[in-house]
């Protein structure tokens, strides 16, 4: 079955309903015609199922519009994340060897990046048909008839490239079948009523409302920059669409924490970065008639686990509550390594890394036969399990507790050390103190040496007598450390969502001089008052 079929369904149910609004509102009626348009045209073009479309449209009503066309086609639609560089950005989407190219006039300029996408057969913008070989506008104003595709469930529907390093990229294929089965789940686990209306920055979210008959509202915001939103504008759109729940990263739910006056919401469901206490308890307080969500998931399994902010703040335990798995997800704990090549194991009382499999999980990636080596397990009856990456265990109650990352974990003498348990001893609730990271730096003695790197608030006390109280709280902790440097740059963050550490670039910064900081010798000796610890601290070169 065609996923668009979904669609098409909905618009049968609710024909004259808003489907999307984005600055100017569609019915489902019209956004399906208008999609059928498209497919019309895009095939007159010479586009066939199974050509791959790149399509660089923002979240927008034409966003939507366009996906749909080239689904109801039978060809594969191809998303490269706008905030890695041009060039990269480039380089990804000729990787994906399209046929065509949909986007604004601005994306049209990254073709020019790579020879084999100046030369593409169709190109197709938005905006003044100069800047490519056809506009949507006539596109959509094709006349022709179009039967939707016939899919089977592993025919590829999307390509979502995601990666932001060098290197061959990642791309997660995912399937008609995938994506059916994932609108089961997010229907099943995150219930929407007919008459909610929700905002969301997550496209996929976006979709399933399309195949629910529910309302959708784009907000009004950079979807690059989210952590710069206007929460003040974001409420006055909630407030005028009269918008129920809202689906967005942790940094957005701030900025709407924070408005003179919050929004009244239905449902506020967050995931895709870390979520504190803190946070949570802030979010309480701003939106007390709200249910308040956490998913966990990754862009290869969404959602793997959720939870609710009563339940989280309820818990007691070492890691941080992502709740229980979804029950279409099947879950094993496996060593911690960066490379696997061993049969998965049955117990799941100890701490390691989270494997998932189920019809929501994908199954492979583009072309890309390496990154399936090293995310994809296979067992013995020839099941596909994805490697998430995150490191945890599974309390007495079926819950799973993350404790950090794979990449992020360092071996010390031998000793494993979590990173998100040592960063949250660290920082404790410490007002002084927003963020906390654990970086292992390479010892010829020690494998690994534990730095603990304290991003601290302009005001409070003295950077070297912080570092003494993060000492005395990691030594009650009983956890190892053999620096900690303390400074008031902000640490650097994932660039989607702003809130995730970038451990690879905080260790290349470390390793660069980021600053010396106190050794466990010198807290010592601090504490002993042999040597006062701001002399100490200035001694070893100030963290900056």
């Amino acid at each position: 079955m065609n996923v668009v079929e979904l669609f098409d369904r909905a618009a049968s149910r609710v024909p004259a309903k808003p489907a999307l609004i984005a600055g100017k509102s569609i019915t489902f009626s019209e956004l399906q015609s208008r999609s059928r348009r498209i497919a019309s045209g895009l095939r007159d073009t010479g586009i066939e199922p199974g050509d791959r479309v790149i399509v660089m449209v923002p979240m927008s009503t034409e966003l939507y519009a366009v996906l749909m066309g080239v689904l109801r086609l039978g060809a594969v639609a191809v998303f490269v994340d706008p905030w890695i560089g041009a060039r990269q950005l480039a380089a990804f989407s000729a990787y994906a060897e399209p046929k065509a190219w949909i986007g604004t006039p601005k994306s049209h300029a990254l073709r020019l990046f790579d020879r084999r996408l100046r030369r593409l057969p169709v190109t197709v913008t938005t905006g003044a048909a100069w800047t490519a070989k056809h506009s949507l506008a006539r596109l959509a104003a094709s006349n022709g008839e179009i039967a939707t595709w016939s899919a089977s469930v592993d025919d590829p529907a999307l390509i979502t490239f995601t990666s932001g390093s060098s290197g061959t990229p990642k791309g997660a294929d995912r399937t008609h079948g995938f994506l059916a089965a994932q609108h089961r789940v997010l229907s099943r686990t995150f219930p929407l009523i007919d008459d909610d209306v929700e905002l969301t920055t997550f496209p996929v979210f976006a979709l399933n409302n399309l195949a629910l008959g529910i309302t959708t509202v784009v907000p009004t915001i950079d979807l690059r920059r989210v952590h710069r939103a206007d929460g003040e504008a974001l409420r006055d759109q909630i407030e005028t669409h009269g918008v129920t729940t809202v689906t967005t990263s942790p940094s957005v739910v701030d900025r709407l924490a924070a408005c003179s006056l919050p929004p009244r919401l239905r449902r506020l469901l967050t995931g895709g970065a870390p979520v504190s206490d803190a946070q949570l308890r802030r979010w309480q307080r701003a939106f007390p008639e709200a249910e308040i969500v956490i998913a966990y998931g990754s862009t290869e399994a969404e959602p793997v686990a959720h939870i609710t902010a009563e339940q989280r703040l309820e818990q007691t335990g070492q890691g941080t509550c992502a709740g229980r798995l979804a029950p279409e997800i099947d879950a094993r704990l496996i060593p911690i390594h960066e490379s696997v090549d061993t049969d998965l194991l049955p117990g799941e009382r100890y701490i390691g890394e989270l494997v998932v499999a189920g019809e929501h999980v994908c199954r492979g990636y583009f072309r890309n036969p390496e990154a399936v080596a090293k995310n994809k397990i296979v067992d013995e009856d020839g099941r596909i399990w994805h490697r998430l990456g995150d490191t945890g265990y599974f309390d007495d109650d079926g819950r799973f507790w993350l404790v950090g990352r794979v990449h992020s974990t360092v071996v010390r003498d031998g000793e494993l050390l979590h990173a998100q348990l040592i960063e949250q001893a660290a920082k404790n609730n410490d007002p002084h103190i927003r963020r906390a990271a654990l970086v292992g730096m390479q010892d010829s003695l020690l494998d690994e040496r534990a730095v603990v790197v304290i991003e601290r608030t302009v005001d409070g006390p003295r950077d070297a007598s912080l570092a003494v109280g993060v000492a005395a709280r990691l030594d009650t902790a009983g956890f190892p450390f053999d620096r900690i440097v303390v400074t008031r740059r902000e640490l650097p963050l994932d660039p989607r969502h702003r809130s995730k550490i970038d451990y690879r670039q905080l260790r290349s910064r470390l390793m660069g001089g980021f600053g010396r900081g106190l050794t466990p010798c010198d807290i010592q000796r601090a504490r002993e008052r042999r040597v006062p610890a701001l002399r100490v601290f200035r001694s070893l070169g100030k963290a900056s």
